[in-house]
């Protein structure tokens, strides 16, 4: 349960049989909102702090962003600078970034914490992580997290589809500058009418870090014809009396055009060669090219074993031994990649090898187990107009070495427990659980009762850590005892 999910429930208890109880969560997308300290969606928050659901709201939402951005170009040079900061912050920082990353976060976290299908959140995880986008200079705050959830929807599908669904949302185009990448022998380059042109940033990580890596032997001609094959395709968002329209195609289109759009004129319609295998478009089929692309790529072996190594990494350890990732492996290949078939073969390689491997926490898992355990729920406190000193889930994660959702590279968070391990990083969990320790409620002989049981439930009897558990227990220092739990080896590495 550590290792696949956050840790015992919160009473105890554990399932009679383990794998079975993981496989069960993999076969249906549970929901996800902003729940309250009682694990009840929240009622009580402005129409502001509601998650985005649709394109047309994501995409609106981003117009206006961009135009709080233009405005803020257009402010008066003479403006003091004090009043240009509180004009900026509530303009623009406040309801297009602090607010945005609050809700997705919160939803994210107080999802995993209540949820049934801890387990299907855990494998979510992974994928954000794979497939990264995080905050950048293309204003993109209000696209992270909307994308992230939409990569939930097609976890009980292929791997194919959800590939598809990764590279063409308009947050990953956005996020990769696709929506600069544009044919040199395109109509639109030739007529004038734009100035862009090639952009390898998401044709080189499609082939690198999604799907078959270097080791498949591509070469950078490869990563060149990849970025041909990605051109053309761009995004639509709705058009503002407000500010001048940014320079993206169709920005006049319906509402209902608002998302992915792939425009022919700007696309590289000659025919590209990827690893030895030609593609062509036609007229007829436009998007066709980059579709067989996409699925080419899904279904290549070296796909399979980086995603295979990659899951057993995540999971199991830095090094997983060889049958556990080739068992994953013929999943993959096997099923054609359907996600639930590998998934509990990542289940069933992970049972097998439990006493053989083990995996350091990152700090999201071990700060979701840790307030699970605990009892204590998330920080509730939404961002405010005039900043709090007050815990917030950011500021925990922040404190904690993994802010999300700011990622610093495409490649997402580090996956290896040696590059989660090293004295600042240990210091800050150190430091955070002294402070929760000291907020657990311990004044009732039944509370007590419950964190002894959990306590004996999480370390082996015979480890130096239940020694040490045990002494602080018989001394009358419930925190000491709740801090050596929470800072042992046995809550850091599962």
């Amino acid at each position: 349960m550590q290792r696949l999910a956050f840790g015992p429930n919160a009473d105890g208890s554990l399932p009679t049989d383990p794998v079975a109880w993981a496989e069960a969560q993999l076969d249906r997308v549970p929901p996800i909102d902003l729940l309250d300290a009682a694990g009840q969606v929240r009622t009580d928050l402005p129409p502001e702090f509601k998650l985005t659901r649709t394109m047309t709201e994501l995409m609106t939402a981003y117009r206006r962003s961009w135009n709080a951005v233009d405005k803020m170009f257009r402010l008066s040079p003479d403006l003091p600078e004090a009043e240009r900061k509180a004009t900026v912050r509530k303009a623009l920082y406040y309801p297009y970034r602090d607010l945005e990353h609050w809700k997705e976060l919160q939803a994210r976290a107080s999802t995993a914490l209540f949820s049934k299908q801890p387990v299907f959140e855990r494998f979510w995880h992974f994928w954000t992580n794979h497939f990264m986008v995080a905050p950048n200079t293309d204003n993109n705050d209000v696209l992270v997290g909307p994308y992230q959830r939409a990569l939930r929807e097609h976890l009980t599908g292929s791997f194919r589809d959800l590939l598809w669904n990764a590279v063409t949302h308009p947050s990953m185009l956005i996020y990769l500058d696709n929506y600069r990448n544009v044919g040199p022998n395109s109509t639109a380059r030739k007529q004038g009418r734009t100035t862009d042109s090639i952009n390898e940033n998401l044709g080189r990580e499609l082939l690198e870090l999604f799907t078959v890596t270097p080791q498949s032997g591509y070469t950078q001609a490869d990563v060149e014809q990849s970025t041909l094959i990605l051109t053309g395709w761009t995004f639509v968002m709705p058009n503002s009396d407000e500010a001048k329209p940014l320079f993206f195609p169709n920005h006049n289109a319906p509402a209902a055009l608002n998302g992915t759009i792939f425009v022919y004129g700007r696309h590289e319609s000659a025919d590209q060669k990827v690893m030895g295998k030609v593609y062509s478009s036609s007229v007829f089929r436009q998007k066709g090219k980059l579709e067989d692309f996409i699925t080419d790529l899904a279904n290549h072996p070296a796909t399979a074993h980086h995603i295979a190594r990659k899951l057993c990494v995540y999971f199991m350890d830095d090094e997983p031994p060889a049958e556990a990732v080739a068992l994953v492996e013929k999943a993959f290949i096997e099923s054609k990649g359907h996600l639930p078939a590998v998934h509990k073969a990542v289940i069933e390689a992970t049972w097998n090898n439990m006493e053989r491997t083990k995996k350091f926490q990152n700090p999201e898992a071990w700060l979701l187990q840790t307030l699970r355990l605990l009892g204590l729920g998330l920080p509730q406190n939404p961002p405010q107009l005039v900043p709090m000193k007050e815990w917030t889930t950011a500021t925990l994660m922040k404190d904690l070495g993994q802010p999300l959702p700011f990622s610093p590279q495409p490649n997402g968070w580090p996956i290896r427990s040696d590059d989660w391990i090293s004295k600042e990083m240990l210091d800050r969990r150190l430091r955070l659980a002294q402070m929760l320790a000291q907020r657990v409620p311990m004044a009732s002989a039944e509370q007590m009762g419950r964190l002894e049981k959990l306590m004996a439930t999480s370390l082996p009897a015979q480890s130096k850590s239940r020694l040490l558990v045990t002494q602080a227990l018989a001394q009358k220092n419930p925190s000491q005892a709740v801090l050596m739990w929470l800072a042992s080896p046995d809550m850091l590495w599962s």
